[in-house]
Formats: structure tokens, C-alpha cells, sequence
């Protein structure tokens, strides 16, 4: 059991001592508590360690795609994938923004909202996109009916099957996709590795294909990895990993959960990622880190005793510094990443910086972090919901809802999961929104678009901390764009996917609030923000 009185120094002196990074090099599966049965053993998860060295061969294997793709006139890419098959891409093309050339422009789907679906199909010239299928498990819901659904848009018909040369799987071998790739459906197929787990992929080629496709350099981001790998891999009080991992470790065991990550604009979406990895590794058996990412900044007077500050300090950054040493003085613990490059390629040195902290923090809180034993539940009851049309959301008021947030005290916390149309502009005022709940009640709060928080956040909402009030954002327009060889839209798959989590999470424990939102969800956000601030 974990030694609640446990600092910051004595987390890192008993990681040392117990000479953790050596043993962790060594597949030693000792170091965390045994997995829940038919969880994947520590020695088959650990492939992540030796992607760095293993990235410039796949760096020379890929070196011409990107060239290939602007030869035969490709000018999109497009991810369709859910959880780690999707978060990396989606972490590039933002760290990327200025560097990327615009040759060939990279979008990352994951998510069946039918506006987002058919917005995105009828900007792309479909016969000029590659679309790669990332699937761990070839089996994922999302990714295999946006796939069926392109597949039907390129080939209106039997008799015109689609080109092969616009389709791209990633998956392990022996998978149901890897066996459509045997069989010729896909222009050139990637086995990925078994022993990497989906939010460990960052550096395998779900992460590193599309960055290839848009013209990054994997030697770069080998170079990177591997750097920070060689600083990881020592039994010393400066390895980067294991500073990082004590300190996440020592703050949950004194009751600040609340990993609240502050970087700059450059690199705000690392925190999604992040988001998935501590939540999926740690949030089970009714504890957890929570991620607190992209929340509006607040006084450091205006937090509560539940958090925990890590900064990226990122080079030529102004105000982190200021801001840092503002949170100590407020009585807050802090960690501060200085950045090791002014090029963007430092991000694969994060990747892999954030995976062996995971990894030792929870050595040191008793938590087996390789397996995510409650994401399964919700996935089951939205398939019960399809087939079962007259079980209905039942929708809170608002009235009611905001009654709820003002009375709650840290350390529970307030998590927002939209089920709707994602854009900037909604984004920002769900940004409003987590400003105005914080201000008043000095809550935390969590926010993510749904299906993607089911496959990063949703094994923590359901297997962690039960002390989660859920504000479940769901439109309630109907559509009618059809999910190819299925009797329901893609608006009733999503409204199936919300219910199905809602109410998984509410048998377990969570506070979760359904409410309903109608054609204009920034005016309806606008009401809610009012009414809080009353």
C-alpha cells in the first residue's frame, strides 16, 4: 500500500532506491500490483520503451511517402480513428501550424456527429484523399462506419468499387482489419506493435505515419525521443521521468488529485493527450489522477486545495514563469517542464517523458496502469440503446443543474462531455463556461467533445474518484445521414453513445446531468453561463 504522507522527495528517493528505471528497461512487471484478469501482463505492454530507437528505421521505410502523395496528387489525409489512434495526429497538426507547408493538409476524424461527418466529406475532393483506417483492435465502432461511410461516398456503387490507393490501414496483425488488408481492400496496409497499448502509440506509426504523410521528419522526432529516453533510463534523482512521475504521485496521496496542465497556445492540445494517458492509466479501482487540461486560467487564490500545477515552459514563452512562481506563493505545488528545444520536434521527447512518469507514479500509488478495465461498459449499453429505440436520455433542468454545481465543494469536480457539433466558436464558450463554474464555486473542471472522451477520459469518469458532477451537453436535432448497412442515423448513434455512457457512469456512482441543447448551442451556453453567474 502507498504511504499517504509520502513528499514529493521521498516519492522520488524510494523510486531511486528501488531502482525503478533499470528494472523498468527490463520489462520488470514487479513494480505494479497484479492485473485484473484478462488485463494484458506488464512484460506484453511494454514496447514503448523502444520505439525511440526503433524511429529511424521507420523514419527511412517512410521517407517518401509525403513526396509519393504530392506525385499522384494527393492534397488531404485524413485520420479516422478514436482514442490513441487519433490523438497524436491530432497533437501534430497543432504543434506543427507554422512549419507545415500545406502541400498536403491532414485531418483527424474521430467522432460520428453527422454535421462534422458530412461538413468534412463535402469540403475534401474524395479522389485526392488518403484515408488512413487506424484501428489497435481493427474492431473500433467509430472508425469502421466512417470508413463504410467514405467507402460509400468514393463508390456509389458496387459495380465502381473505390481505388485501393485512397485507403490505408494501421493495425495490429491478426486483427478483423489486418485480415481486409490481407484480402487486398486497402492500398498498403502497417502492422503496428502488439506491445504497445493505444495510449503508449504515440511514436509507432499511428502517430508517426500521418506525420510522414504530411511531411515532418521521423529522424527528428527519433532524435528527440531518444534524447529524453537516455535521460529516463538512469536510477538517478535528475531523471526527468521519475521527477515528474513523484511528484503526480506524492500530490494525489495528499489529496490533490488535479493534474492542472498550463502550456502556451503552441502547445494547449499536448493536453488531450496527456488527458488520455493519465486518465486511462490511472483513473480504476476508485482513485486516479484527474487531468485538468485547457481550463482558463484563474487567480491562484481562486484555486482550490485539490490541485496540482505542471507548466510547460516553452522557449520564448513570456509570463509562465511569473504565473509559476504566483501558484507557490498561493501555497500551491508546482512543476515546471523548461523546454529542451525551440523546435517543435520536442514533442516526442513529452511523449515519452509523460509515459515513464505514468509509469512510475503509479508504482507508486499501487495502480497497474496498462489496462483500462471500465471503458467497455458504456460501448455495451449503446449498442443495448440502438437496438432498444424507446429508452430515451432523460434530460435534466437547467435550473436544477446549476442548483447542483453551486452546492458542490472540492474536491469534487465538474465534467463537461459535449455530444455535439465541435467548432472554435463553441469551444470558447464552453471555455466561458468553465470560467464562470470555477470563479463561483472553485470547482475544477474537465471538458471533452463525446465519442473522443469515451476512448481518453471515460475509464476515469467511470472507474475513478466517484465525485464527478457530468454536465452531458446533447443536441437534440435529428438528422438523416444514414449509417451504411445500419437502420439508425448518425445522430442516433451518437445520442445511443451519450445515453449509454450517461447512464453507466450514474449506476456507478457519478453525478451526471443530461441537457438537452437545441439548433443554437452557443445561445443555449450563453443561457447557462447567465444563470450560474445570477
Amino acid at each position: 500500500m502507498p504511504d499517504e504522507s509520502m513528499t514529493e522527495n521521498q516519492a522520488l528517493e524510494r523510486l531511486v532506491s528501488d531502482s525503478f528505471a533499470s528494472r523498468l528497461w527490463n520489462r520488470d512487471p514487479s513494480l505494479w500490483p497484479e492485473p485484473s484478469p484478462g488485463s494484458d501482463l506488464a512484460e506484453k505492454t511494454l514496447g514503448w520503451l523502444g520505439l525511440p530507437l526503433q524511429l529511424s528505421g521507420l523514419g527511412q521505410q517512410f521517407s517518401s511517402l509525403h513526396d509519393q502523395l504530392v506525385k499522384d496528387d494527393f492534397t488531404d489525409v485524413v485520420v479516422l480513428g478514436m482514442g490513441g489512434s487519433s490523438m497524436t495526429p491530432l497533437v501534430l497538426r497543432d504543434v506543427f501550424k507554422e512549419e507545415l507547408s500545406g502541400a498536403i493538409n491532414i485531418h483527424t476524424l474521430d467522432t460520428v456527429n453527422p454535421t462534422m461527418v458530412s461538413n468534412l466529406a463535402n469540403q475534401l475532393d474524395l479522389e485526392k484523399t488518403l484515408f488512413f483506417v487506424s484501428s489497435k483492435s481493427g474492431t473500433t465502432v467509430e472508425t469502421l462506419t466512417l470508413e463504410a461511410y467514405f467507402r460509400g461516398r468514393l463508390s456509389p456503387s458496387e459495380d465502381l468499387p473505390a481505388d485501393r490507393r485512397n485507403w490505408l490501414a494501421l493495425t495490429d496483425p491478426g486483427t478483423p482489419l489486418s485480415e481486409r488488408a490481407r484480402a487486398g481492400e486497402f492500398g498498403t496496409w502497417v502492422s503496428t506493435p502488439q506491445d504497445v497499448g493505444g495510449r503508449f502509440s504515440a511514436l509507432t506509426p499511428f502517430g508517426m505515419m500521418p506525420a510522414a504523410a504530411i511531411g515532418l521528419g521521423l529522424t527528428k522526432f527519433a532524435e528527440s525521443a531518444t534524447a529524453m529516453a537516455q535521460r529516463c533510463n538512469e536510477n538517478d534523482v535528475d531523471n526527468p521521468g521519475l521527477v515528474l512521475g513523484a511528484f503526480l504521485a506524492a500530490n494525489m496521496l495528499a489529496g490533490r488529485d488535479k493534474v492542472t496542465l498550463i502550456t502556451s497556445e503552441k502547445y494547449s492540445s499536448l493536453g488531450m493527450w496527456i488527458d488520455q494517458l493519465l486518465a486511462e492509466s490511472t483513473g480504476k479501482n476508485g482513485s486516479g489522477l484527474i487531468p485538468v487540461t485547457g481550463e482558463p486560467l484563474l487567480d491562484p487564490d481562486r484555486y482550490g486545495d485539490d490541485r496540482q500545477f505542471v507548466l510547460f515552459n516553452d522557449e520564448g514563452e513570456e509570463g509562465l514563469d511569473v504565473f509559476a512562481s504566483d501558484l507557490g506563493k498561493a501555497g500551491h505545488p508546482v512543476h515546471v517542464i523548461e523546454s529542451t528545444d525551440s523546435s517543435p520536434y520536442q514533442v516526442a521527447g513529452e511523449f515519452f517523458r509523460w509515459q515513464v512518469a505514468t509509469a512510475a507514479a503509479s508504482s507508486v500509488l499501487g495502480i497497474y496502469p496498462f489496462n483500462q478495465p471500465d471503458v467497455e461498459a458504456a460501448k455495451v449499453k449503446a449498442r443495448e440503446l440502438l437496438v432498444s429505440p424507446g429508452i430515451e436520455i432523460e434530460y435534466a433542468s437547467l435550473d436544477s443543474a446549476i442548483d447542483e454545481i453551486k452546492n458542490a465543494l472540492p474536491p469534487c469536480y465538474v465534467a463537461i462531455a459535449a455530444f455535439l457539433h465541435e467548432s472554435d466558436e463553441l469551444t470558447s464558450e464552453f471555455s466561458r463556461l468553465r470560467l464562470a463554474i470555477s470563479n463561483i464555486t472553485r470547482l475544477a473542471t474537465t471538458f471533452g467533445y463525446g465519442p473522443r472522451y469515451l476512448h481518453s477520459t471515460g475509464q476515469l469518469y467511470k472507474g475513478g474518484p466517484q465525485n464527478a458532477i457530468v454536465l452531458g451537453f446533447v443536441s437534440g436535432k435529428y438528422d438523416h445521414l444514414a449509417v451504411p448497412g445500419e437502420s439508425y442515423t448518425f445522430g442516433e448513434l451518437t445520442r445511443a453513445q451519450a445515453g449509454g455512457d450517461f447512464m453507466v457512469m450514474s449506476e456507478g456512482g457519478q453525478k451526471v446531468i443530461p441537457i438537452e441543447v437545441g439548433a443554437d448551442p452557443i445561445a443555449d451556453l450563453k443561457t447557462v453561463i447567465q444563470k450560474i453567474a445570477e
